[in-house]
């Protein structure tokens, strides 16, 4: 007579933020789901009918795409009072690991960014050059320009509050971090050709818990870069 699949291929843990469901990773899917099911059926404690609890998936070194996902998910509706709150796993697809490089690299780009021009970049961006009113420079990551900024910069596109915009001569239209805008008041505009608004370069960033645009010198930067 064939025994069974190991047990305790599902282990949960309960913490203050509520409970973690450990998937083996050695195991096949179907075994997995198989030993969920069970103990969704006989452990009446955990997946009562009480209170609603937060679950995390944890899946370890096995890839669990949408598919997989749907199927656990569809087995822990079940467990009326159960609602995933992540799946977590030590591997990700090969779109995730392209997307995550493009958002860690750097773009070099030589020019200037006339009138209507708009360079638009995944990850940080270093833009040798100026930026011409009229003109903008965005990224996902960070705005490095080595040159004036008079037009527009927005860093951190994709909602990265931690981003900066740091040029070397910081005379913006408009600077933006994630949501958070910063527009030159009408006062500078008028005198911008006049005198510079900073008398060296300097970076943007969100100031908390203010949650407004701020500037500092640049020199300070890998300090602030540090804390984050």
């Amino acid at each position: 007579m064939k025994s069974g699949p190991p047990k305790n291929l599902v282990t949960i843990k309960g913490t203050k933020d509520g409970l973690t469901i450990m998937m083996d990773d050695r195991c096949s899917f179907d075994e997995l789901k198989t030993e969920l099911q069970e103990k969704i059926e006989k452990d009446k404690q955990v997946f009562g009918h009480g209170p609603e609890v937060e679950v995390t998936v944890d899946t370890g070194y096995r890839y669990v795409g949408t598919s997989e996902q749907e199927e656990i998910i569809s087995l822990l509706k079940e467990a009326e009072s159960i609602r995933i709150k992540e799946f977590r796993s030590e591997v990700i697809s090969r779109e995730e690991a392209e997307r995550l490089r493009e958002e860690e690299s750097l773009t070099s780009i030589t020019r200037i960014v006339r009138s209507g021009q708009v360079i638009s970049v995944r990850g940080d961006v270093l833009l040798l050059g100026d930026v011409n009113p009229g003109g903008a420079v965005e990224a996902t990551g960070n705005v490095y320009i080595l040159g004036t900024l008079k037009g527009t910069a927005r860093a951190g596109l994709e909602g990265n509050t931690g981003a900066v915009v740091c040029a070397s001569v910081m005379e913006p239209t408009q600077i933006s971090v994630s949501d958070v805008l910063f527009y030159a008041p009408d006062r500078y505009e008028k005198k911008q050709r006049q005198r510079p608004m900073f008398d060296e370069p300097v970076f943007a960033y969100i100031e908390a818990p203010d949650n407004q645009i701020s500037f500092e010198k640049t020199r300070l930067l890998t300090q602030f870069q540090n804390k984050l």
